[in-house]
């Protein structure tokens, strides 16, 4: 059986069709749902779509609080790529230390730096995962305050990350 033209033309149609829905180029932005001035923190896709969310909805602030005992220095791949993308776009980092038992604040710079450090080592799946995603783009115009406080141990561990919106 011979095929024509206009048989020929559909198919190089749905052909073309289907390759181009199958195409996602600037990843999603998360556009439906309800902006929460607190989003928890699990590592999962839906955090960083209730984020993402939140973070464009011109909140003045979003804390995210973590449920788990969070050390500074093994800070999840899921919220470093949130923080180095703050810092990409323009905004700052902010380290707010726990009170000390004395009343007296011993400041450590190896503290500060070791946060900034983990938060700047992105690894490979991290990359990946922004280049897969635009939930990203909401961090522009953001600053992050990191809030730490001592657990039943006295080791310092993250309370919650809050999001704020630029001055500038």
């Amino acid at each position: 059986m011979k095929k024509t033209g206009i048989q020929w033309g559909i198919a190089f149609s749905l052909t073309a069709l289907l390759v181009l829905t199958g195409c996602e180029t600037t990843g999603p932005v998360a556009t439906d749902g309800v902006a929460r001035p607190v989003v928890s923190f699990v590592d999962l896709d839906q955090f960083d779509k209730d984020l993402s969310l939140s973070l464009n909805a011109q909140l003045a602030q979003v804390e995210v609080p973590f449920y788990d005992h969070t050390s500074p220095n093994k800070m999840p791949e899921r919220m470093k790529t949130w923080l180095n993308h703050v810092e990409r776009t323009g905004g700052h980092i902010l380290v707010e230390e726990p009170p000390s038992s004395s009343g007296v604040t011993a400041k450590n710079p190896f503290l500060i730096f070791s946060i900034i450090n983990a938060i700047k080592t992105l690894s490979e799946a991290s990359q990946k995962a922004a280049a897969e995603k635009n939930y990203f783009s909401a961090t522009k115009g953001h600053d992050v305050k990191v809030v730490l406080k001592r657990n039943s141990d006295n080791e310092t561990v993250v309370d919650k990350i809050i999001f704020l919106k630029s001055a500038s």
